[in-house]
């Protein structure tokens, strides 16, 4: 027993970093490609998930997500930083910064993005 050597897995929060990091990855190279990669950026996401974006219009399930998504990479171009990412349970929380955008919509600079995360598809997207 005590040479019996444990066998040790990656931790939970390594994938939910990672889902993080790939799907900020994806969303920039959707929206500097007018949504050429759009199917990989869904990817991400649940059947039935939600995306709610403060002062904008929500979307429900992947369809209206889609859309949303290729509507807003015709006009706005952008590259997100993230400054950091911190964990609450399924929870993972965003910092993010634009380096590169068109965005000109005053009042709308957004500093977080909140995804709910359940069996490794994002379930809500929130962006504050």
């Amino acid at each position: 027993m005590a040479n019996q050597k444990i066998e040790i897995g990656p931790a939970l929060s390594s994938e939910l970093i990672r889902l993080a990091v790939a799907f900020n990855d994806a969303l920039d190279q959707c929206t500097v490609t007018n949504g050429s990669n759009i199917d990989e950026v869904m990817e991400f996401q649940a059947d039935d998930a939600m995306r709610v974006t403060v002062g904008l219009e929500s979307a429900v399930g992947k369809h209206a997500i889609r859309e949303s998504f290729l509507r807003r990479s015709g006009r706005l171009q952008q590259v997100v930083e993230l400054k950091g990412i911190e964990l609450w349970g399924d929870f993972v929380v965003c910092r993010i910064e634009r380096k590169d955008t068109t965005h000109t919509a005053s009042g709308l600079e957004h500093h977080l993005r909140i995804l709910l995360v359940k069996e490794g598809k994002i379930k809500r997207l929130i962006v504050v």
